[in-house]
Protein backbone atom coordinates (compact mmCIF):
# COMPACT_ATOMS: atom_id res chain seq x y z
CA UNK A 1 0.00 0.00 0.00
CA UNK A 2 1.42 3.37 -1.05
CA UNK A 3 2.50 5.53 1.91
CA UNK A 4 0.17 7.48 3.72
CA UNK A 5 1.67 10.81 5.08
CA UNK A 6 1.65 12.11 9.03
CA UNK A 7 1.43 15.21 9.86
CA UNK A 8 0.56 16.51 13.14
CA UNK A 9 0.02 20.75 14.49
CA UNK A 10 1.46 21.00 17.90
CA UNK A 11 0.61 23.88 20.28
CA UNK A 12 0.79 24.55 23.69
CA UNK A 13 -2.31 22.62 24.76
CA UNK A 14 -3.16 20.45 21.91
CA UNK A 15 -6.74 21.65 21.53
CA UNK A 16 -7.07 24.97 20.54
CA UNK A 17 -5.35 26.50 17.67
CA UNK A 18 -3.51 22.99 16.74
CA UNK A 19 -7.15 21.57 16.01
CA UNK A 20 -8.41 24.47 13.99
CA UNK A 21 -4.48 24.46 11.80
CA UNK A 22 -4.88 20.72 11.23
CA UNK A 23 -9.21 21.11 10.17
CA UNK A 24 -7.78 24.02 7.90
CA UNK A 25 -5.14 21.70 6.33
CA UNK A 26 -6.73 18.87 5.94
CA UNK A 27 -9.41 20.55 3.73
CA UNK A 28 -6.46 21.60 1.94
CA UNK A 29 -4.70 18.49 1.32
CA UNK A 30 -8.34 16.89 -0.14
CA UNK A 31 -8.22 20.14 -2.78
CA UNK A 32 -5.10 18.85 -3.58
CA UNK A 33 -5.57 15.53 -3.75
CA UNK A 34 -2.82 14.51 -1.21
CA UNK A 35 -3.66 11.52 0.77
CA UNK A 36 -2.33 11.98 4.47
CA UNK A 37 -3.35 11.49 8.13
CA UNK A 38 -3.68 14.98 9.93
CA UNK A 39 -3.55 15.37 13.94
CA UNK A 40 -3.30 17.65 16.71
CA UNK A 41 -1.00 17.90 19.77
CA UNK A 42 0.45 19.28 22.88
CA UNK A 43 4.07 20.71 22.51
CA UNK A 44 4.00 18.80 26.30
CA UNK A 45 3.46 15.55 24.40
CA UNK A 46 7.23 13.77 23.99
CA UNK A 47 5.94 11.07 21.95
CA UNK A 48 4.87 12.56 18.70
CA UNK A 49 4.83 9.86 15.70
CA UNK A 50 5.17 11.90 12.64
CA UNK A 51 6.76 12.17 9.29
CA UNK A 52 6.19 16.26 9.10
CA UNK A 53 5.33 18.09 12.28
CA UNK A 54 3.39 21.54 11.82
CA UNK A 55 4.24 24.41 14.81
CA UNK A 56 3.85 27.70 15.98
CA UNK A 57 7.43 29.41 15.22
CA UNK A 58 7.37 29.92 18.83
CA UNK A 59 7.90 25.98 19.36
CA UNK A 60 10.03 25.39 16.26
CA UNK A 61 13.52 25.56 18.01
CA UNK A 62 11.82 22.69 20.98
CA UNK A 63 10.78 20.37 18.24
CA UNK A 64 13.47 20.20 16.28
CA UNK A 65 16.00 18.78 19.12
CA UNK A 66 12.94 16.82 20.82
CA UNK A 67 12.47 15.29 16.95
CA UNK A 68 16.01 15.61 14.83
CA UNK A 69 14.83 13.37 12.01
CA UNK A 70 11.46 14.69 11.69
CA UNK A 71 10.76 17.61 8.97
CA UNK A 72 9.17 20.63 11.20
CA UNK A 73 7.54 23.58 9.43
CA UNK A 74 7.08 26.35 11.17
CA UNK A 75 4.04 28.91 10.73
CA UNK A 76 3.63 32.50 11.99
CA UNK A 77 -0.19 32.51 12.10
CA UNK A 78 -2.51 29.09 12.24
CA UNK A 79 -5.23 31.87 10.79
CA UNK A 80 -3.93 32.58 7.55
CA UNK A 81 -5.00 30.31 4.88
CA UNK A 82 -2.34 31.27 2.21
CA UNK A 83 0.47 29.78 5.21
CA UNK A 84 -0.59 26.04 4.39
CA UNK A 85 0.30 26.91 1.12
CA UNK A 86 3.99 26.41 2.34
CA UNK A 87 2.84 22.98 3.98
CA UNK A 88 1.24 21.54 0.56
CA UNK A 89 4.27 22.71 -1.61
CA UNK A 90 6.71 20.88 0.59
CA UNK A 91 4.29 17.37 0.42
CA UNK A 92 3.88 17.57 -3.39
CA UNK A 93 8.09 17.97 -3.44
CA UNK A 94 8.00 14.80 -0.73
CA UNK A 95 5.65 12.80 -3.14
CA UNK A 96 7.52 13.89 -6.19
CA UNK A 97 10.89 12.75 -4.92
CA UNK A 98 9.40 9.82 -3.72
CA UNK A 99 8.09 8.50 -7.03
CA UNK A 100 10.95 9.12 -8.75
CA UNK A 101 13.39 7.41 -6.60
CA UNK A 102 12.98 4.30 -8.64
CA UNK A 103 11.26 4.83 -12.16
CA UNK A 104 10.65 1.23 -13.94
CA UNK A 105 12.82 2.18 -17.30
CA UNK A 106 15.81 1.60 -14.70
CA UNK A 107 14.87 -1.47 -13.78
CA UNK A 108 16.32 -3.63 -16.36
CA UNK A 109 16.52 -7.83 -16.67
CA UNK A 110 17.37 -10.93 -18.41
CA UNK A 111 20.78 -8.92 -18.13
CA UNK A 112 24.18 -11.03 -19.30
CA UNK A 113 26.67 -11.82 -17.79
CA UNK A 114 29.49 -9.69 -17.01
CA UNK A 115 32.14 -8.87 -14.43
CA UNK A 116 31.21 -6.72 -10.77
CA UNK A 117 33.72 -4.08 -12.21
CA UNK A 118 31.36 -3.77 -15.42
CA UNK A 119 28.30 -4.25 -13.15
CA UNK A 120 28.80 -1.05 -10.99
CA UNK A 121 30.01 1.25 -14.45
CA UNK A 122 26.39 -0.31 -15.82
CA UNK A 123 24.77 0.61 -12.75
CA UNK A 124 26.59 4.05 -12.56
CA UNK A 125 26.13 5.38 -15.89
CA UNK A 126 22.62 4.17 -15.36
CA UNK A 127 22.51 6.99 -12.19
CA UNK A 128 24.40 9.13 -14.28
CA UNK A 129 21.78 9.16 -17.42
CA UNK A 130 18.75 9.14 -14.30
CA UNK A 131 19.65 12.32 -13.73
CA UNK A 132 20.70 11.57 -10.31
CA UNK A 133 24.80 11.84 -10.09
CA UNK A 134 27.15 13.39 -11.69
CA UNK A 135 30.00 10.97 -13.75
CA UNK A 136 32.27 11.80 -10.72
CA UNK A 137 30.28 9.45 -8.37
CA UNK A 138 30.95 6.34 -10.47
CA UNK A 139 34.48 6.20 -9.32
CA UNK A 140 33.32 6.62 -5.69
CA UNK A 141 31.06 3.33 -6.34
CA UNK A 142 34.03 1.79 -7.85
CA UNK A 143 36.78 2.63 -4.38
CA UNK A 144 33.44 1.22 -2.44
CA UNK A 145 33.89 -1.58 -3.43
CA UNK A 146 37.00 -2.55 -4.00
CA UNK A 147 37.63 -1.23 -0.72
CA UNK A 148 34.86 -3.50 1.19
CA UNK A 149 32.70 -5.11 -1.13
CA UNK A 150 29.10 -4.27 -1.35
CA UNK A 151 27.43 -8.13 -1.66
CA UNK A 152 24.80 -7.99 1.36
CA UNK A 153 23.66 -11.56 0.86
CA UNK A 154 20.77 -12.98 -0.53
CA UNK A 155 22.96 -13.12 -4.11
CA UNK A 156 22.22 -9.22 -3.91
CA UNK A 157 24.76 -6.23 -4.38
CA UNK A 158 24.04 -2.60 -3.63
CA UNK A 159 27.20 -0.96 -5.11
CA UNK A 160 27.27 3.19 -3.95
CA UNK A 161 29.69 5.91 -3.81
CA UNK A 162 32.42 6.39 -0.97
CA UNK A 163 31.38 9.35 1.31
CA UNK A 164 33.22 11.93 0.11
CA UNK A 165 31.97 10.90 -3.51
CA UNK A 166 28.27 12.03 -1.82
CA UNK A 167 28.72 15.96 -3.45
CA UNK A 168 27.85 14.10 -6.82
CA UNK A 169 24.42 13.31 -5.38
CA UNK A 170 22.02 15.54 -7.65
CA UNK A 171 19.34 13.10 -6.67
CA UNK A 172 18.42 10.18 -4.34
CA UNK A 173 17.34 7.35 -6.39
CA UNK A 174 18.23 3.67 -7.12
CA UNK A 175 18.71 1.35 -10.74
CA UNK A 176 18.32 -2.74 -10.70
CA UNK A 177 19.99 -4.53 -13.26
CA UNK A 178 18.82 -8.71 -12.31
CA UNK A 179 20.35 -11.24 -14.06
CA UNK A 180 19.26 -14.94 -14.41
CA UNK A 181 22.59 -16.43 -14.15
CA UNK A 182 24.56 -15.21 -11.41
CA UNK A 183 27.74 -13.41 -11.68
CA UNK A 184 31.00 -13.45 -9.98
CA UNK A 185 31.75 -10.91 -7.38
CA UNK A 186 34.60 -11.66 -4.90
CA UNK A 187 33.57 -15.25 -4.61
CA UNK A 188 29.66 -14.55 -3.99
CA UNK A 189 26.81 -15.36 -6.66
CA UNK A 190 25.30 -12.14 -7.40
CA UNK A 191 21.56 -12.08 -9.24
CA UNK A 192 20.56 -8.43 -8.65
CA UNK A 193 21.91 -5.39 -8.49
CA UNK A 194 21.21 -2.40 -6.84
CA UNK A 195 23.03 1.22 -7.50
CA UNK A 196 22.47 3.31 -4.73
CA UNK A 197 22.42 7.27 -4.81
CA UNK A 198 21.22 8.51 -1.64
CA UNK A 199 21.27 12.38 -0.28
CA UNK A 200 21.01 12.57 3.47
CA UNK A 201 18.99 10.27 5.15
CA UNK A 202 17.41 8.86 2.19
CA UNK A 203 20.63 6.61 1.98
CA UNK A 204 19.69 4.72 4.62
CA UNK A 205 16.09 4.50 4.40
CA UNK A 206 16.78 2.96 0.85
CA UNK A 207 19.34 0.51 2.25
CA UNK A 208 16.45 -0.36 4.82
CA UNK A 209 13.78 -0.68 2.43
CA UNK A 210 15.69 -3.13 0.34
CA UNK A 211 17.10 -4.86 3.39
CA UNK A 212 13.39 -5.93 4.15
CA UNK A 213 12.29 -6.59 0.43
CA UNK A 214 14.83 -8.91 -0.22
CA UNK A 215 15.31 -10.42 3.24
CA UNK A 216 13.60 -13.63 2.49
CA UNK A 217 15.55 -15.96 -0.22
CA UNK A 218 12.18 -16.78 -1.63
CA UNK A 219 11.06 -13.57 -2.86
CA UNK A 220 14.78 -13.18 -4.22
CA UNK A 221 14.79 -16.26 -6.22
CA UNK A 222 11.01 -15.47 -7.45
CA UNK A 223 12.48 -12.04 -8.82
CA UNK A 224 14.96 -13.86 -10.78
CA UNK A 225 12.51 -16.57 -12.10
CA UNK A 226 10.10 -14.08 -13.00
CA UNK A 227 12.15 -11.31 -14.90
CA UNK A 228 9.42 -9.13 -13.81
CA UNK A 229 9.93 -5.38 -13.92
CA UNK A 230 6.05 -4.58 -12.03
CA UNK A 231 6.92 -7.10 -9.83
CA UNK A 232 9.97 -5.47 -8.79
CA UNK A 233 8.49 -2.04 -8.80
CA UNK A 234 5.50 -3.16 -6.75
CA UNK A 235 8.16 -4.88 -4.08
CA UNK A 236 10.27 -1.53 -3.43
CA UNK A 237 7.90 0.86 -3.70
CA UNK A 238 4.84 -0.73 -1.32
CA UNK A 239 4.78 0.58 1.99
CA UNK A 240 2.51 -0.28 5.08
CA UNK A 241 0.64 2.64 6.48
Amino acid sequence: MKKKYRLVFVCDAGMGSSALGASMLRRKLIEYKIDAEVKNASIDNEGIVADIIVSHENFAHILKKRYPKTLIISLSDFMNRENYNKVVEIMQNMQQNKLNVLRKENILVNCPVETSDEAILSVGKMLVDGGYVTPEYIQGMMERDHSLSVFMGNTLAIPHGEYEYKKFIKHSGIVIKVYPQAIDWHGEKVHLVLGLAGIGEDHINILSNCATVFSEMSDVERVIQNQDVEEIFNLLTAEEE
